[in-house]
C-alpha cells in the first residue's frame, strides 16, 4: 500500500522500528521528526484506520482506547502479553500500594491545609470546616 516516499510510508516505518503496539498520541509523536511534522491527530487516526484495512496493523481497544497491534508476516499480530482489561478497583488498589495515589484523613487534611494556605478561609464558605463541636477541624 504505502510508497516509498509519503506520509503513511514514514509512519509505517516508524511503528514497525517502534515494534510495539501503537496508540494514536504514539504515532502523532512518530510525526514529530517526520518531513510531515505537522501532521494531525485526525490524520494519524484516518491513517492507523487504513493500516487495519490493509492487514498492516490490527486494532483492539482496550478500556475504551483504541490500540493497534503490528501484523507478523504470517498474518497475526505479534506474541506479546495478553490484553486483559483491568477492573478499576484493582487498578486504583495497585496505584495506592505503588504510592502513585493517596488516601484517607492524612492526605484529605493535607490536601485541606493547602487550598486554606492558598484561598484563606474563604474557600470552606460558612462552616464549612467544623467539628460538631463548633471549632475548626485539627
Amino acid at each position: 500500500m504505502p510508497e516509498t516516499n509519503t506520509r503513511r510510508a514514514y509512519l509505517l516505518a516508524a511503528i514497525r522500528a517502534h515494534g510495539r503496539p501503537v496508540t494514536t498520541q504514539l504515532a502523532e509523536r512518530l510525526m514529530v521528526g517526520s518531513p510531515w511534522p505537522t501532521t494531525g491527530r485526525n490524520t494519524v487516526r484516518k491513517d492507523l484506520r487504513a493500516f487495519a484495512r490493509h492487514g498492516y496493523l490490527s486494532p483492539a481497544d482496550i478500556d475504551g482506547r483504541r490500540i493497534y497491534h503490528l501484523i507478523t508476516p504470517e498474518g497475526r499480530p505479534p506474541v506479546s502479553a495478553p490484553a486483559i482489561s483491568m477492573p478499576d478497583h484493582v487498578r486504583v488498589l495497585g496505584q495506592l500500594e505503588r504510592g502513585e495515589v493517596r488516601a484517607g484523613a492524612d492526605a484529605a487534611r493535607e490536601i485541606a491545609a493547602r487550598y486554606e494556605a492558598a484561598y484563606g478561609r474563604a474557600v470552606w464558605g460558612r462552616g464549612g470546616c467544623e467539628t460538631a463541636e463548633g471549632g475548626a477541624a485539627a
